[in-house]
């Protein structure tokens, strides 16, 4: 059965499309051959969207210059989904052309599949990898989110930035308590092992994440006693939860990364439900090896990607 297109001002109709789209079918299979594209993420739905839809902008052949055609294949195949928690507007974007709520923010529509902002920017993602399998090692990929901001706290930080209140201790208090700083980086990483086993972790605060427990140590943004409940620390302990010295939180993937609100922290979770998504056949993917040398020297508030240890070092507990 054909996949159908959305309506107009969503995705986009027409005769055009529709003769596209049945072009699109016929050379599916070979298309995805010529790349080296695999596994589910990069089905169908994917093919369609890309090359009748989205247009792609030669991001096939980026991933394939980047990372040869089988290291690319992967890259698109593993990339995820993102399952926004409720409230959530900003989508990860590319920085090179977008570095605002203005231009990254897009509705927030329970259950919708959203993959551009209302200014028309689609949802970015900045890949790399590590491939170690020569040396006997593991394929690490990592996807790197980039948003305009974080804030742990918004509603703290909305406060601190009333007139007057901002000012007094009170405010500032608020502001320093509410985790904000300009620019966000978050990532979703996939480990591929020599036995061929499939493992992801999301970022989350200094640490990693792997599926979500209740409470979410990630979120916690200051040391406290809890009771160990994540799968990676040992159980029935109470212990000072150090996000920096958590494990690498690997777990099996689901092809979904959540989106908290506000700070970005991330888990795997099963799945979307009826949350807004992303789903990945309609994330763009920007390798960071292709990247310009004015890009890599461009200015954030936190430290990027390629400048952080567990980019060469994907073992490490850090982010």
């Amino acid at each position: 059965m054909l996949p159908t297109v959305p309506a107009v001002g969503e995705r986009g109709q027409g005769t055009v499309e529709w003769v596209a789209l049945l072009l699109v079918v016929v050379v599916a299979l070979a298309a995805g051959a010529a790349v080296g594209l695999a596994g589910p993420a990069a089905g169908m739905a994917r093919v369609v969207r890309c090359a009748v839809l989205a247009g792609c902008h030669g991001e096939d052949s980026e991933l394939a210059a980047a990372y040869g055609s089988d290291v690319a294949g992967m890259v698109r195949a593993f990339a995820p989904g993102f399952d926004y928690a409720p409230r959530t507007l900003t989508l990860p974007v590319d920085f090179r052309s977008c570095r605002s709520h203005r231009c990254a923010d897009a509705p927030d529509r329970r259950g919708a599949d959203v993959w551009r902002s209302t200014r028309g920017r689609q949802a970015a993602v900045f890949t790399h990898a590590v491939d170690r399998r020569s040396a006997g090692g593991d394929l690490f990929i990592q996807y790197w989110l980039y948003y305009p901001d974080s804030t742990w706290n918004g509603t703290l930080y909305a406060a601190s930035r009333l007139p007057i209140v901002g000012h007094i201790p009170a405010g500032l208090l608020a502001g320093a308590v509410s985790g904000h700083h300009g620019d966000d980086w978050e990532s979703y990483q996939v480990r591929i092992t020599r036995s061929g086993e499939v493992l992801a972790r999301s970022s989350a605060h200094n640490g990693y994440a792997g599926r979500h427990h209740w409470p979410n140590l990630n979120e916690l943004p200051i040391e406290v006693p809890v009771p160990a409940l994540d799968r990676d620390l040992p159980t029935g302990r109470h212990l000072a939860v150090s996000l920096r010295e958590r494990t690498g939180a690997w777990v099996p993937p689901t092809g979904w990364t959540h989106v908290s609100r506000g700070s970005h922290a991330g888990f795997v979770p099963a799945g979307p439900g009826d949350d807004r998504r992303t789903d990945s056949n309609g994330v763009r993917l920007v390798p960071i090896e292709r990247l310009s040398a004015a890009a890599l020297a461009a200015h954030f508030a936190i430290v990027p990607p390629w400048r952080k240890p567990v980019y060469a070092d994907p073992e490490r507990t850090d982010t």
